[in-house]
């Protein structure tokens, strides 16, 4: 099946789509938006956190994903992440972790739609660069249809045309992040409804999906995004018409192990960077061993047996 490139994007995830995974998939798929983990606009501003993106070339198809509530602050956040070549920014209006909504960030912005088209006209009045939000279809007994709609009306004001909905409601307080993830019953129906009443804007799905053959989706909304599967298996998304895709797929792993190679000579390591690659051949035969090596290369960063492990063939179709 023919990958549709533009209905498709990999979901903001912590602790897995940085800079790294970010490179990695546009190995696999440069045609592919990927949105990175959130940043508070405070750290971006403060830290070096938006260099380590530096050795990205082509940053198009990366998302920054903000967060925070003060509109002075992040529209300063957002001129910086235009400074590092980013095209769009995307304000998190969706998380539901006890700390955000202490911060009065994350899914407690959903409630407070006026505060967000504050933030974002005042991002506006400093970059050009589009501005997305993405929240959820509720949040604890908030869960009329008036409270998204509202939240979007508002937005169209402050002109947003993008956002990514998240087909579940949030319960804070009671459940953990990981547990949001899971237990609140997706509904796909509002989502579709929303797209309907929002006709002119760009709606795109998140919650649930394993891949990418959802076609009976497509005349429904502008788009699916998908994450933890996605992270699982980035492979979903290689389009490369060779005739053997293992092949592909390990030229692919080591283009992306000689980068690590020059960092860690550079003197930069990060242990993430191993991390998306350790289940990668997962399926495949030799893939025990091949964890067993990225483990032994977390401990010795000697990344060039892994590269002898695949130039070996040990990594073989079952």
């Amino acid at each position: 099946m023919a990958l549709n490139n533009n209905f498709y994007c990999i979901a903001p995830m912590m602790g897995k789509t940085d800079s790294f995974f970010c490179y990695l998939l546009g190995l696999i798929n440069k045609k592919i938006s990927v949105y990175t983990e959130m940043m508070h606009a405070e750290t971006i501003i403060r830290s070096k956190i938006l260099e380590s993106y530096n050795f990205i070339e082509d940053k198009k198809k990366i998302v920054v994903q903000i967060a925070g509530s003060k509109p002075k602050r992040l529209a300063l956040a957002a001129k910086k992440v235009t400074e590092f070549g980013f095209n769009e920014i995307n304000i998190n209006c969706g998380c539901p972790s006890n700390r955000v909504v202490s911060g009065k960030f994350g899914i407690s912005l959903l409630l407070e739609p006026k505060l967000v088209r504050k933030c974002v006209e005042e991002i506006h009045s400093k970059v050009s660069n589009k501005v997305s939000i993405k929240t959820r279809i509720g949040v604890d007994e908030h869960n009329s249809e008036d409270i998204l709609n509202s939240f979007l009306y508002e937005l169209n004001k402050a002109g947003v045309n993008k956002f990514i909905i998240h087909a579940r409601s949030a319960i804070t307080k009671k459940l953990s992040t990981k547990d949001n993830l899971n237990i609140p019953p997706l509904n796909y129906q509002r989502v579709y409804k929303l797209k309907k009443e929002f006709n002119k804007n760009e709606i795109i799905i998140n919650g649930g999906f394993k891949n990418i053959n959802k076609n009976n989706i497509i005349k429904n909304v502008d788009g699916i995004m998908i994450g933890r599967e996605a992270y699982k298996n980035p492979w979903m998304f290689n389009t490369s018409m060779t005739y053997n895709a293992l092949e592909s797929k390990k030229r692919i792993v080591k283009t992306y192990i000689r980068l690590l190679e020059n960092m860690i000579i550079d003197q930069y390591f990060s242990k993430s960077s191993l991390f998306h690659i350790q289940n990668i051949f997962n399926g495949y035969s030799g893939s025990k061993k091949w964890r067993h090596h990225v483990s032994y290369a977390l401990a010795d960063k000697k990344l060039i047996n892994l590269l002898k492990f695949l130039d070996y063939d040990n990594i073989k179709i079952v």
